[in-house]
């Protein structure tokens, strides 16, 4: 379990730690699966991995959809009923995610791999930045 960060920056310095991880696992799990698809690694290697990325992942998504909420909240700009509906469309985007980390083919899994990095960069894009996680916001 990871330690609560004391403060917005420490926080965005931890998620781009997790992302980086993230990232590292989704490419070791492409080169899987293109090793399965060759006839050069085992299924289970491959399926290995990716119950590695769905644990990984998991505790980000944690970690991040406790954190998210409270800073987004002491971004007076946002409105509480905006920040809201973002947090739940967020976690319904990690909970679909997940669910298609169980796809049957390499075609499939390449194609969550790939929604999986898009929506790492669109959380740096839109609320992992220093606009947004920043320490003279901290009440």
């Amino acid at each position: 379990m990871m330690a609560k960060p004391t403060t917005p920056s420490h926080a965005l310095a931890e998620l781009a730690a997790q992302h980086a991880r993230l990232r590292d696992m989704i490419a070791r799990c492409e080169d899987l699966a293109d090793g399965v698809d060759d006839g050069r690694v085992e299924p289970a290697q491959l399926l290995g991995e990716i119950v590695a990325l769905r644990i990984a992942f998991d505790a980000h998504n944690h970690f991040e959809e406790q954190l998210l909420e409270p800073v987004l909240l002491d971004a007076d700009w946002l409105g509480a009923v905006r920040v809201s509906r973002m947090v739940e469309d967020h976690i319904e985007e990690h909970r679909s995610m997940r669910r298609e980390l169980h796809s049957p083919t390499t075609a499939a899994l390449r194609d969550v791999l790939a929604s999986l990095l898009a929506h790492l960069a669109s959380e740096e894009r839109y609320f992992l930045t220093r606009k947004v996680l920043r320490d003279d916001l901290v009440r």
